[in-house]
């Protein structure tokens, strides 16, 4: 084979081998190494499942919800936003200044890409001085 059939089929196999890595990592974040089960909006233990499942008719004891620093019930809920939206409107500050543009992430950006090419370009520089050899 020439160098460059050699040099296509190997960046066909990178290509493969990216897009399998791409697709496998957030498949294996996703699985749940069976840490918790939810059930009726509860993260319940695996072991505790069937206990769970015994108390499931029992009342629960009320819940809150916690905005703003204070606790309030859900019934309250509505009454307890009238009385903020009341109070004070809160004023959305704008930051202006700067381009918005992430110097320092377009810096590792660029920086992982030269990696890339560099690793690239001095394997097929190997690849090339053994062919030359043989």
């Amino acid at each position: 084979m020439t160098f460059h059939r050699r040099l296509r089929r190997s960046l066909r196999v990178v290509a493969a081998t990216a897009v399998a890595a791409a697709v496998a990592a957030p498949v294996a974040a996703a699985a749940d190494s069976g840490r918790s089960v939810q059930i009726g909006g509860e993260l319940v233990a695996p072991a505790q499942v069937s206990s769970w499942q015994a108390q499931a008719g029992h009342q629960r004891a009320p819940r809150l919800v916690q905005i703003g620093g204070a606790l309030v019930s859900p019934e309250g809920l509505s009454q307890y936003q009238q009385q903020l939206s009341k109070a004070a409107p809160v004023q959305a500050s704008v930051r202006s200044g700067g381009s918005g543009f992430g110097w320092s992430e377009a810096g590792v950006g660029f920086a992982g890409a030269l990696g890339v090419v560099l690793l690239v370009a001095a394997s097929a520089y190997v690849r090339r001085t053994r062919l030359s050899q043989a």
